[in-house]
């Protein structure tokens, strides 16, 4: 019962947030089931429903960012496109992005995807634990390509 609700809700047409045109489905190929988004043909703002974002960038350090902070205080001006419910704003360094605090789905003004697919390709580290992990992992790493190559000098010999 769920599922065939979820899917009645995704075939819902939606309007823009931002100017209240109706928007557009479009298909994006991803690894696993292709992501129908929804852009705006005006603005070419993009709503994501709930996890479809994160399968777009995928870009899991990235995309996990995005829900760490959500307050009840919202500075949001929007309200979502799919539920009618309070948004927040999230931050992932200068992209600024607006999350529905009911279902999760995401609102990115136009330019915004490719930013944040920049930075996704790039190896986001906004986050300090993602960062200590990273160093850890690269010490670690060192540590055993110089007993591998004590190793293999003292067999060498």
């Amino acid at each position: 019962m769920k599922t065939m609700q979820n899917k009645k809700q995704k075939e819902k047409t939606l309007e823009c947030p931002r100017c209240w045109v109706e928007m557009k489905k479009e298909e994006m190929d991803v690894l696993g089931p292709n992501v129908i988004i929804d852009i705006c043909p005006k603005g070419h703002g993009t709503w994501f429903d709930n996890n479809e974002l994160k399968k777009i960038l995928g870009d899991r350090k990235l995309a996990d960012y995005l829900t760490k902070h959500i307050g009840t205080k919202s500075e949001s001006k929007l309200v979502c496109p799919r539920c009618g419910g309070l948004m927040d704003l999230e931050y992932a360094e200068d992209v600024e992005i607006d999350v529905c605090l009911n279902c999760n789905g995401a609102w990115l003004d136009g330019g915004e995807l490719e930013r944040l697919k920049d930075k996704s390709e790039a190896g986001y580290t906004g986050d300090k634990e993602a960062k200590a992990v990273e160093g850890w992992e690269d010490m670690m790493a060192k540590r055993r390509r110089k007993g591998l190559s004590g190793l293999f000098g003292r067999l060498m010999r």
